[in-house]
């Protein structure tokens, strides 16, 4: 709780439309009962960091989830335009849910988890010079 409330200093606590949707009656009574946390200026906070990086900051520090860029939104922000290369993109996968709601044991989860972590490939960029040299065994 202290943390949420450490960073609502920072966010400010969300208006009455973000607690209405709040399924939790208690996450409902929490928010309602702080303080009213203004929210601070970024540029305050991070005062090296360029005026992009804080506009991108502030869209992205938003408690509400419907208010929030997704991560492809974000990542078309003007702060990555240096970054940014479209021929590098790798084409997203749907999200696997099958597993959300599993009654798996102890043992199960263990070994699903490993097989997830294992069966991962990062995306090499084309002009990294690194090798990957990541090995697991079991």
């Amino acid at each position: 709780m202290d943390q949420l409330t450490q960073i609502m200093k920072v966010t400010g606590v969300p208006g009455s439309e973000f607690v209405q949707k709040l399924d939790s009656p208690e996450a409902k009574t929490y928010i309602k009962s702080l303080p009213r946390y203004p929210r601070k200026d970024f540029s305050t906070l991070f005062p090296r960091a360029s005026a992009k990086g804080i506009d991108l900051l502030e869209k992205m520090l938003v408690l509400d989830g419907d208010e929030r860029p997704t991560a492809e939104l974000a990542l078309e922000h003007p702060y990555f335009d240096g970054l940014r290369d479209p021929d590098d993109l790798p084409l997203p996968k749907p999200y696997d849910d099958s597993h959300d709601n599993a009654t798996l044991t102890l043992d199960e989860w263990k070994r699903l988890c490993f097989k997830e972590v294992k069966s991962f490939v990062p995306f090499p960029r084309r002009d990294s010079k690194r090798k990957n040299t990541l090995t697991m065994t079991p």
